[in-house]
């Protein structure tokens, strides 16, 4: 709680003219300010403390007079909601104040933090030493503030549920684009299997003696038919490690390099008629590749960042080249590099281009979600961070670091 935190006491400290400009003191005069002021207690506290956190009993409303603090919300999930911030001249608790019961959020201040504190019983001593008027104007002010800290809070679930069911349905998509893909690419294999065997049942229905060209022409059907089944199972093999791992998301020990590669390689099939070329780079010794952590999470981070080379780096199927590189960062991290030499990102555009919705490319299909998929992965399930260098006609580098061991 606050008083764990309490760095220096600002009771009587404060400048009434001040506290006029907020709303909820508007209506009252110098000396009932000057009242409540002498009667209400101060305190400063440093960024990243905590003024009160969700489950506790926050029984006061909170005045920002410098500084500011950031709320956030989890749900039973544990998943954490970032309900937004406030600054200087705001009020936060009110609703807590009202409702006296447990807080449905966390307050962290963001910056050096001054408040003000009005707890339950200052709140019912000013109401009785007002006038009736300004008791109706009061009470007009907490409604309102309530009603606002309701509705932003009731906005942010909304928007974070809408946005999961996006999210979730942005991955489906990815993965349907790579069945597509993977079934036109097989039918490769499977057309040259099938024109194999046509020449070897020609060949065999002959009622001629078995010469040398024809041993021939029967073995290099033979040779084709090998190759291309190969290639068929290659394929289906790794398409089925990757989706079975995209719906399963169980933690395990693998070579993350081959895990990569493996990615790739499907991908691959997508992007060439794109004209893509992808050059993976593994910079791993062999004690370095064992990986304890979420083969379907890092594969759906390569998918979608070589999604994204290829519909904005190099759109209209202009091609280029791209290299992966997977390397230790340190002895307890990995890095992760994606880095293309295609348009690049402004640096107006860089600031926003891990937020949900955000896109440049909607007539090319964009969503907006590709990469806010990708930075919720790597920040939440990969416990890592991402962050970009680009500059405009010279290219694009993501750049993933997270730990070598994932802990549960």
């Amino acid at each position: 709680m606050l008083g764990t935190f309490i760095m220096v006491n600002k009771k009587n400290s404060f400048n009434p003219f001040v506290l006029k400009d907020f709303p909820f003191f508007a209506s009252l005069s110098f000396e009932q300010v000057q009242r409540i002021v002498d009667m209400a207690g101060g305190v400063s506290l440093k960024a990243k403390q905590v003024i009160f956190r969700q489950g506790e009993f926050a029984d006061a409303m909170y005045l920002i007079l410098e500084g500011g603090v950031k709320i956030e919300g989890e749900d039973s999930a544990g998943v954490v909601y970032m309900y937004g911030e406030m600054g200087r001249g705001q009020v936060f608790g009110e609703l807590d104040l009202l409702r006296r019961a447990p807080s449905r959020v966390t307050v962290t201040a963001t910056r050096d933090l001054d408040l003000l504190i009005i707890d339950r019983a200052l709140l019912l001593a000013m109401m009785q030493s007002v006038e009736p008027e300004q008791v109706l104007n009061i009470f007009l002010i907490l409604n309102e503030q309530t009603c606002a800290a309701a509705e932003r809070g009731f906005k942010e679930v909304l928007f974070r549920r809408v946005l999961a069911s996006q999210m979730e349905a942005e991955k489906q998509r990815a993965l349907t684009q790579m069945v597509a893909s993977v079934a036109h690419e097989i039918n490769t294999p499977l057309g040259v299997i099938n024109t194999a065997v046509n020449i070897m049942a020609r060949e065999l229905a002959k009622p001629e003696e078995v010469t040398t060209q024809r041993a021939a022409d029967i073995a290099e059907s033979l040779e084709l038919m090998r190759r291309n089944v190969e290639r068929a199972d290659y394929l289906m093999q790794n398409f089925k490690k990757i989706l079975v791992n995209q719906l399963q998301d169980e933690r395990e020990l693998f070579d993350i390099s081959e895990a990569i590669e493996e990615t790739v390689g499907l991908v691959f099939v997508s992007l060439k008629r794109s004209q893509v070329q992808v050059k993976f780079h593994n910079k791993l010794t062999v004690e370095q590749k064992k990986w304890m952590g979420y083969r379907g999470f890092l594969s759906q981070v390569v998918i979608n960042l070589l999604t994204n080379v290829e519909r904005y780096a190099y759109p209209k199927g202009i091609g280029g080249v791209v290299d992966v590189t997977i390397r230790l960062e340190d002895d307890k991290h990995y890095c992760l590099t994606v880095k293309d030499s295609g348009k690049g990102i402004s640096k107006e555009n860089q600031a926003h281009i891990f937020d949900p919705f955000f896109t440049t490319g909607k007539s090319a299909g964009g969503t907006g979600l590709g990469l806010a998929i990708v930075h919720n992965l790597v920040t939440n399930a990969l416990n890592g961070e991402i962050t970009l260098k680009s500059e405009v006609g010279k290219g694009t580098e993501f750049i993933v670091v997270f730990p070598k061991e994932i802990l549960e």
